[in-house]
C-alpha cells in the first residue's frame, strides 16, 4: 500500500480486449442511485477517456460526427457501469476537426449536449465534454460540465488558442469554477496547460480537480507527461488528461493515447497508456498532502508577479 490512502484502478479497454479490476468501493448497477446521494470525498471515483484513431496516415481520419457520438455513448457507458462519479471526454470529441466551425451547436440544446446529459442523468455522474459551440455569430472551444441531474451546470472557453484555429474560434477570457457535491473542480483545453498560470488560478479559487481534455502528438509525450506533473505538485490539485491514441506509421506525428489522472504528488494513478479506453481512479480529497506542503498558499508573493500580467 503506497502512502496514498486513495484505491486505485488502472483500466484499459479496446474494441478486442477488456481489462477491469473492481475496487472495493465500486456501485453495482442497482444501488446507484442510493449510493450517489452519499457523497464521501475520500472515495471519489474519477473517469479519463482517450479516443482511438485507426487510421495513422490521416491527422483527421474520415468518422462522421454520428460515429464519433456513438463512440463517446459506448465508452460514457464504460465509465457509468464503473459507477464512476465524473468522467471527461477528449478535445472536440465529436467532430475532431481542428479547422472547421460547421458543427459548432449551442451549449446546451444541440445533439452532442443532449448525449452527454443524457448519460449524466442514466449514471449520475458529471460528465464533461470538450465541442466547438456557437455564441451568436461566435465560435468557442468549450468544456461543457453536465451534472448528475443531467443539466448543464456550466461552460469553459479555451483561453489560450494556436495559430489556425484562432483565426475563427474567438478566445475565453476568464477561468471559471464548477460546484459539485464532492469539491470543486475546474477545466482548461490543450495548450491552457503550457500555460502555469491557468491552473494557478483555478487553483486559487479552490479547485481540487482539473481536467484537460487534449489532442495531442508525438513528439510530445515526455513533455505532456511533465507538463500535468507539474501543474498537479505545483497547485496540490489532481489533474486528469484525456486524449486521442494512434498508430505509429514511420515515425509521423501522431496522437499519443495517455489519457490519465494524476495526483497531487505528480503520480500517475491511471492512464489508457497508448489505447483506445477508460482509465478509472478513487481518489481521496480529504487526504493531507505533506509534499505539497510547505504552505504555498501563505507564502506566495503576489506583490513580486508584477510582471506575469505584462503585455
Amino acid at each position: 500500500m503506497s502512502r496514498r490512502s486513495a484505491a486505485v484502478l488502472v483500466v484499459m479497454v479496446s474494441v478486442s480486449c477488456i481489462v477491469f479490476w473492481k475496487p472495493l468501493s465500486a456501485v453495482r448497477t442497482g444501488e446507484k442511485e442510493n449510493a450517489k446521494q452519499l457523497v464521501d470525498r475520500t472515495r471519489v471515483a474519477v473517469s479519463t477517456i482517450t479516443f482511438g484513431l485507426p487510421d495513422p496516415s490521416e491527422e483527421v481520419p474520415p468518422f462522421t460526427k454520428a460515429q464519433n457520438l456513438q463512440k463517446a455513448r459506448r465508452l460514457l457507458e464504460v465509465a457509468g457501469e464503473r459507477g464512476s462519479d465524473i468522467v471527461c471526454l477528449p478535445e472536440l470529441f465529436n467532430t475532431k476537426r481542428t479547422a472547421n466551425q460547421r458543427d459548432a451547436e449551442e451549449i446546451p440544446g444541440g445533439e452532442t449536449s443532449h448525449l452527454l446529459s443524457e448519460a449524466a442523468r442514466k449514471w449520475k455522474m458529471y460528465v464533461l465534454g470538450c465541442y466547438y459551440e456557437k455564441v451568436g455569430n461566435k465560435v468557442y472551444n468549450s468544456v461543457a460540465v453536465f451534472g448528475r441531474d443531467g443539466r448543464h451546470t456550466g461552460t469553459y472557453h479555451k483561453v489560450h488558442l494556436p495559430p489556425g484555429e484562432s483565426d475563427f474560434v474567438t478566445a475565453g477570457d476568464s477561468f471559471p469554477i464548477f460546484e459539485t457535491d464532492f469539491g470543486k473542480i475546474g477545466a482548461l483545453v490543450c495548450i491552457d496547460i503550457h500555460f502555469p498560470e491557468a491552473a494557478r488560478s483555478l487553483a486559487l479559487q479552490g479547485a481540487e480537480i482539473v481536467f484537460c481534455p487534449t489532442m495531442y502528438s508525438e513528439p510530445r509525450e515526455s513533455i505532456t507527461h511533465i507538463l500535468y506533473r507539474a501543474r498537479s505538485i505545483e497547485n496540490n490539485i489532481f489533474m486528469v488528461g484525456s486524449n486521442y491514441s494512434q498508430k505509429c506509421l514511420d515515425f509521423q506525428a501522431v496522437h499519443i493515447g495517455f489519457g490519465a489522472i494524476i495526483d497531487r504528488y505528480g503520480e500517475v494513478l491511471a492512464d489508457t497508456g497508448r489505447r483506445e479506453g477508460v482509465a478509472t481512479a478513487v481518489i481521496n480529497l480529504d487526504e493531507d498532502c505533506p509534499l505539497a506542503g510547505i504552505d504555498k498558499w501563505g507564502t506566495r508573493r503576489p506583490d513580486t508577479y508584477g510582471v506575469i500580467t505584462q503585455e
